[in-house]
């Protein structure tokens, strides 16, 4: 690594591989990175070698070698015994009789998380007659699959479940558990990090482990999405993360897949427990499209926002069997409802197809479509962030590229479906 005139060891930016994100900026604590022409540059006599620019880089457009260090335990604080905790947990959200999406998606992160652990991944199940959801977990990729079947568990209040759930914890000792950043996710993650005393990190975007103390590196944004920051949980278990759906990768379910399922004994408290009466479901509009599990995501920016070609990109979503969806400042003009926003304060989407139309890509905003298969730009600015992160970038006028991409696409499924019809 090059070193400053002090001798001490710095960053160093390679341009070519450098987005013009400005995370990089927004971490440094000592500003010595600015922005020049798009592109990030360090100040090597400032600059005091964290390594923070480092982690929070998206594009590996930095080289920085973190110097190893030992082991500390916090001030005040009463360690656990990590070392009697072992496997990376996930809990299993179920949804209508079946494992929600979202818990199959950590299942492949868990995967990932297990194999640089060299432990296996576990799966927790709470509920009622839970078996077939159990050895959905095992095809999807647990190894071993842990449930608590009673009757008080058919459905979902904090005390119950928030006390099987440390149950469980307690019995197996994980050394990493891993919920989906959902309405129940998200109260029971807080319930059981309580009971527990552990450190708790909710809506993570990213996942990786330091090998050296085995610890979970949970990547969130903060500061409104400016900043990218990775949190550690030292002296506590089990290290836990909620992660928002889509988030993660959804594995292929291998039915073949052989593991183990124990179910535990439990005694689940029946006193001073509320009762359902009735359920009210929210209405939900006519004509309202689910975002997250559209294929094609036609996205509208601030630059797009104008009512009278509304309809052209519904024509382009609707040629593309996709959905309509945009930044925030769309909802804040009132042209689209929050119900179709994508970003940190959205929802996280994932499709094969992101064709976002004069988005700038602020961090807020990539956060929650960074999975996304292919992403296509059209946009004037050729050096705005979603331009250099895309696939394919098309620079110009969208009122010219779209009405464009729409006879081409047209054309071509004339051209399809005339050969269909000779066949």
């Amino acid at each position: 690594m090059p070193k400053n005139s002090k001798g001490r060891e710095i960053a160093e930016i390679i341009p070519e591989k450098c987005i013009g994100c400005q995370l990089c900026v927004g971490e440094c604590p000592v500003g010595a990175i600015v922005m020049e022409d798009g592109v990030a540059k360090i100040d090597p006599e400032a600059c005091i070698g964290c390594g923070r620019c480092f982690d929070v880089c998206p594009a590996d457009a930095i080289i920085f070698e973190k110097p190893r260090k030992k082991r500390m335990t916090g001030v005040g604080q009463a360690p656990v015994p990590v070392d009697e905790y072992k496997g990376v947990a996930v809990f299993i959200e179920i949804r209508e009789g079946k494992g929600a999406e979202v818990s199959w998606e950590l299942v492949g992160k868990a995967r990932e998380l297990a194999g640089k652990l060299n432990t296996q991944v576990l799966g927790f199940i709470l509920g009622t007659d839970i078996k077939p959801v159990g050895e959905e977990a095992i095809a999807y990729g647990c190894d071993v699959v842990y449930m608590i079947d009673a009757p008080l568990l058919k459905a979902y209040l904090p005390k119950v479940y928030g006390n099987a759930l440390v149950h469980l914890l307690e019995q197996v000792k994980p050394e990493i558990l891993l919920l989906g950043a959902t309405p129940l996710g998200r109260d029971l993650a807080s319930v059981s990090a309580t009971r527990c005393e552990t450190g708790l990190t909710a809506d993570c975007t990213g996942l990786d482990i330091d090998l050296q103390g085995r610890l979970l590196l949970m990547t969130r944004p903060t500061f409104g999405g400016n900043i990218m920051a990775t949190i550690l949980c030292r002296n506590h278990r089990p290290q836990m993360s909620t992660v928002r759906p889509r988030v993660m990768k959804l594995p292929e379910k291998d039915g073949s897949r052989r593991g183990e399922i124990h179910t535990l004994d439990f005694a689940a408290p029946e006193d001073n427990l509320p009762r359902i009466i009735d359920f009210i479901a929210t209405p939900v509009e006519a004509d309202a499209e689910d975002i997250t599990s559209a294929p094609v995501l036609v996205v509208v920016g601030k630059g797009a926002c104008d009512t009278r070609h509304l309809p052209m990109f519904r024509e382009l979503a609707d040629l593309m069997g996709g959905a309509v969806a945009c930044s925030r400042p769309v909802v804040q003009a009132g042209l689209l409802p929050y119900e179709r926003q994508v970003g940190q304060t959205g929802k996280t989407v994932a499709p094969k197809i992101y064709i976002g139309i004069a988005v700038s890509g602020a961090v807020q905003h990539l956060v929650g479509m960074q999975s996304s298969d292919k992403i296509i730009a059209i946009n004037t600015d050729r050096n705005a962030p979603l331009v250099r992160i895309a696939d394919y970038a098309l620079i110009g006028d969208y009122t010219e590229m779209v009405p464009r991409l729409i006879k081409g696409i047209e054309a071509r499924i004339q051209s399809f479906e005339g050969k269909a019809s000779k066949r």
